[in-house]
């Protein structure tokens, strides 16, 4: 069994959403200097690098991803979709209508920008493509068993447009009659390594941490 890791390494000069610290990973212990062990300071804010989010990050009865079990962070029909978008574009209703994900418990949407998170890293952060708030609410509505989208730029919330992030978070998160559960969000994921005809099962691990509404987490893909 061959897995694929559609999620990024955080160091300390991972980019991160600017309204965000930066992570710090200082060694606090050095075999080197002397004192028998090696060991670690990690900082870092829970919405760093690749991770999910759950509805507790925009609504206060919301649930958090430690409320999550494994099998809910378990998928077995994905897809990776294609939908190339230059700097401050919306993945829009149009790009998505004629799709059928009957199906499919998640989606991960391959926009390309995510070639620009080592070699442009201002354009990656302040220029990055996000969702639209129908296309989220269009999701939920026409497809109940989807449980889970991803994209591959640091935020499905495009920098330019808060407005409208904030509102396709809501649409993901607030519970409605008649339309699907609420949706987790992966964001900032690494989706260059892999193709639909290699995608597998998928497993979102989010770091252990009680209390918190999101986390960073490792996205494993079988490979099939």
């Amino acid at each position: 069994m061959l897995f694929v890791t559609l999620s990024h390494m955080i160091d300390g000069d991972s980019p991160v959403h600017v309204a965000l610290k930066k992570p710090e990973i200082v060694q606090n212990s050095s075999v080197s200097s002397g004192d028998g062990y090696n060991s670690y300071m990690v900082t870092l804010e829970n919405h760093s690098g690749t991770h999910v989010d759950a509805p507790g990050h925009f609504l206060e009865d919301g649930r958090i991803i430690s409320d999550y079990s494994p099998l809910e962070l378990f998928f077995i029909h994905p897809l990776i979709l294609d939908v190339p978008k230059n700097r401050n574009e919306l993945i829009e209703l149009k790009d998505v209508i004629d799709k059928d994900f009957n199906g499919l418990d998640c989606i991960f949407f391959r926009t390309g920008f995510e070639s620009f998170r080592e070699s442009e890293r201002e354009k990656y952060l302040t220029e990055n493509p996000g969702i639209s708030p129908d296309v989220v609410l269009w999701i939920r509505e026409s497809f109940s068993d989807i449980r889970c989208i991803g994209i591959d730029s640091v935020s499905m919330s495009g920098y330019k447009y808060p407005e409208l992030g904030e509102k396709a978070h809501l649409n993901a998160f607030e519970e409605h009659e008649n339309i699907g559960e609420p949706l987790l969000f992966i964001e900032d994921m690494k989706l260059n390594n892999i193709e639909n005809d290699d995608l597998g099962m998928v497993l979102i691990v989010p770091w252990q941490l009680k209390g918190v509404d999101s986390a960073p987490c490792t996205v494993l893909a079988i490979k099939s």
